[in-house]
C-alpha cells in the first residue's frame, strides 16, 4: 500500500468516528455538573497511567510533590447520567493507574445520548513519573514529568518540559510540542505539527498537515509524510527524509548532513 492510500485510510477512519458520534459541547454549560477530588500518594510510585474519555485533561509535573492530586468537573445532560460518572484509581505501589468511568445504558438511544458527557479533568503529579496516558477527545496539555507516552484520539495537544522521551500517537488535532530532552516521536493523522527547542524527533507518519521543526540539537528522521507542507531549521544532527510527501520542503541551518529520497 502507498503512502497516499496509507494516510488517506488514516485520515478517513478518524473523520468516520467523529462524524459518526454527536458533537461533544465543550463549550456549552452543564446541565448538571459535580466536582471530583482526590489525592493518592504516590512516594513510591514510578509509573502513571491515566484513561480518560471526552473532556479537556491537563496533568502538570511538580518537583517537590510526593502525591498525585486530582481535580476533575463531570458534566451530563440528566442527573441519572451524572450519578453514573466518576473518577477511579487503582494503586500498586511503584504502578498508579487513574481512570474515569461513565456507564452506558446498553440500550442504542441511552448509549446515543450519553456521548454528551464529559468530565474535565486536572493532575498534579511528581514530575519524576513515567506517564502513560490513553485519551478520547478534548484537548489535553502536559507538562514537567520525566517521559510520556500519549494515545489520543482528537483534539489540540500541548506538551512541554519533559525531561525524557515523548511518545504521540494521535488521530486528529494540532500537535505542539516543546522543550523535551528526549526524543520526540509522533505518528500522526491529521493535524498540524510543530517540534521545538528539543533533543531529537522521529515523524514516524504523518497523514496531512504542516510540519515545523526548529532548534533541535540531535537528528531529525522522518519517514512518511502524506501531504501539507515541512519547514526544518538550525538542527545540531543529520536529516533523514525518507518520503516528505506532497506539498514544499524548506530546510536551513543543518549542521550535520541532510538526505532525503525527493531529491
Amino acid at each position: 500500500m502507498n503512502k497516499a492510500i496509507k494516510g488517506l485510510n488514516k485520515v478517513a477512519l478518524v473523520t468516520f468516528v467523529i462524524l459518526t458520534l454527536p458533537a461533544l459541547a465543550y463549550g456549552q454549560s452543564c446541565k448538571f455538573s459535580k466536582d471530583i477530588e482526590f489525592t493518592i500518594d504516590a512516594a513510591s510510585a514510578r509509573n502513571l497511567s491515566v484513561e480518560v474519555g471526552a473532556g479537556k485533561l491537563e496533568i502538570r509535573g511538580d518537583a517537590n510533590s510526593r502525591e498525585i492530586k486530582l481535580t476533575a468537573l463531570a458534566c451530563a445532560n440528566t442527573q441519572e447520567q451524572l450519578d453514573d460518572m466518576d473518577m477511579l484509581y487503582e494503586n500498586r505501589g511503584s504502578n498508579i493507574k487513574i481512570y474515569s468511568e461513565i456507564d452506558r445504558d446498553r440500550r442504542l438511544f441511552s448509549w446515543w445520548r450519553s456521548w454528551d458527557a464529559h468530565i474535565d479533568v486536572e493532575l498534579v503529579v511528581p514530575s519524576s513519573l513515567l506517564l502513560e496516558v490513553e485519551d478520547g477527545s478534548g484537548p489535553v496539555v502536559i507538562s514537567g514529568v520525566s517521559a510520556l507516552r500519549l494515545d489520543d484520539g482528537s483534539g489540540s495537544i500541548r506538551i512541554s518540559n519533559i525531561s525524557g522521551d515523548v511518545y504521540i500517537n494521535d488521530g486528529s488535532g494540532e500537535i505542539d510540542v516543546n522543550s523535551v530532552d528526549g526524543t520526540v516521536s509522533v505518528d500522526d493523522g491529521s493535524g498540524d505539527l510543530r517540534i521545538v527547542d528539543s533533543y531529537a524527533v522521529h515523524i514516524i507518519d504523518d497523514g496531512s498537515g504542516n510540519i515545523v521543526i526548529e532548534d533541535i540539537s540531535g537528528d531529525v528522521y522522518i519517514e512518511d509524510d502524506g501531504s501539507g507542507g515541512i519547514d526544518i531549521e538550525r538542527i545540531g544532527g543529520d536529516i533523514n527524509i525518507e518520503d516528505a510527501g506532497s506539498g514544499s520542503l524548506n530546510v536551513s541551518s543543518v549542521a550535520g548532513n541532510f538526505t532525503s529520497d525527493n531529491n
